[in-house]
């Protein structure tokens, strides 16, 4: 009985270890090297182009806090100051929120993220407390779903018809991801590992569909991207993002990297501390170089990073291995970008910044004439920097 026991010991060891061993293999490692500056744009960037959002009377806004592009529905959707504005792919307004503000039935106050609904044909806008609302892009209420978090939501992503992943508040919980079927109400949490830091980053989709496969970016300091399988509901480590000996390392740090279930406002408000303290270091330091911004797709990777008061890019060709880095405004000073169509990085930025984040050997007469035609009170510009295939 005593070998048989010392047997089965060993052989699970074995399984686990060769387990352990195919996902550290199975993980895509993108190397990033922060020292070795891109000599030529012309390497890697084929041409610019911009969009300008069309400015009129009943749809105008400044800097969005969350914008996403549509491919399928070749639609723009940006979020101001709680106002949702759609706009088609060259441009022209398609709807605006503005008169769905409120308390009624068909109305929404506070909203926190928002997707694009394939199966609904419409626009998911997530409340904190488990409300969907999803509208048509010119805003006819298509429906309104709910269910009961544990604790506040930040991030969502429909599935199906009637599943989603959604990611609570960081404060409250450790690091987890939820699956949830509206239809049952019935919760889902799957664990990962790998957060160094919450925060410390732009806003952007932390989850992300290509082709039938469903990912996980989590904002801050993490060096992960995670696939989700949502039918085991796991998620899981797939690609390595390796900064090599400029890898922030989580025993250097002050505080805590992300929030941790707690039972009373006293443990809580120590965890908030904690994760403040860590937030802030890395803020205000100037050694460090920390991901802000990760985007990908099937052929590139794309990362925007900090160190102090500069910005750096880096744009990976995952079939060429080949990476391009951005630093200190050489060989061009881009502007942060919010996806990844294709082979286009799209950005936002307001009129009068399009003449600092582009590289006029790149644009058409068309496309310079156009931009110079801009003014300072105009709604926002899309910014579309073409990588070469």
């Amino acid at each position: 009985m005593r070998k048989s026991a010392i047997w089965g010991i060993l052989i699970w060891m074995f399984v686990a270890c060769e387990s352990a061993q195919k996902e550290a293999d199975s993980l895509e490692r993108i190397p990033i090297n922060v020292d070795d500056v891109a000599e030529d744009a012309s390497a890697f960037l084929e041409k610019i182009e911009i969009v300008p959002l069309e400015t009129n009377d009943s749809v105008l806004f400044d800097t969005p806090s969350i914008v996403f592009y549509d491919k399928g529905a070749d639609m723009y959707v940006l979020m101001s100051d709680m106002d949702v504005f759609t706009f088609s792919g060259d441009g022209k307004s398609i709807g605006s929120s503005v008169k769905k503000r409120g308390p009624g039935p068909e109305e929404y106050q506070l909203v926190v993220d928002m997707k694009f609904n394939h199966f609904l044909h419409g626009i998911d806008l997530l409340s904190p407390y488990g409300t969907i609302y999803t509208y048509s892009p010119t805003f006819e209420l298509l429906a309104r779903r709910a269910f009961k978090p544990e604790f506040p939501l930040s991030y969502m992503m429909p599935l199906d018809s009637c599943n989603y992943v959604f990611k609570y508040a960081s404060l409250w919980v450790d690091q987890e991801v939820g699956f949830v079927n509206l239809q049952t109400g019935d919760i889902h949490l799957a664990t990962y590992t790998g957060m160094i830091s919450s925060g410390n980053g732009l806003n952007h989709p932390h989850f992300h569909r290509i082709g039938d496969d469903f990912y996980f970016i989590p904002q801050g300091v993490d060096y992960y991207i995670y696939r989700m399988d949502t039918l085991r509901k796991e998620v899981f480590p797939v690609m390595y993002l390796d900064f090599g000996a400029a890898e922030i390392k989580d025993n250097e740090l002050p505080g805590r990297a992300s929030g941790k279930r707690v039972d009373n406002d006293k443990d809580r408000m120590n965890v908030a501390n904690e994760s403040a303290e860590r937030r802030n270091f890395l803020n205000e330091s100037t050694e460090y170089v920390v991901p802000m911004q990760k985007i990908f797709n099937g052929k590139y990777v794309y990362i925007c990073m900090r160190k102090g008061q500069e910005m750096w890019h880096y744009v990976y060709d995952r079939s060429k291995e080949k990476g391009y880095l951005l630093k200190n405004e050489k060989p061009l000073r881009m502007y942060p970008c919010f996806g990844l169509d294709g082979n286009v990085l799209l950005a936002v930025c307001q009129p009068m910044e399009l003449p600092l984040v582009v590289d006029r050997r790149f644009m058409s007469p068309e496309q310079v004439a156009m931009m110079e035609g801009l003014k300072e009170d105009d709604n926002p510009v899309i910014l579309k920097y073409y990588l070469k295939q």
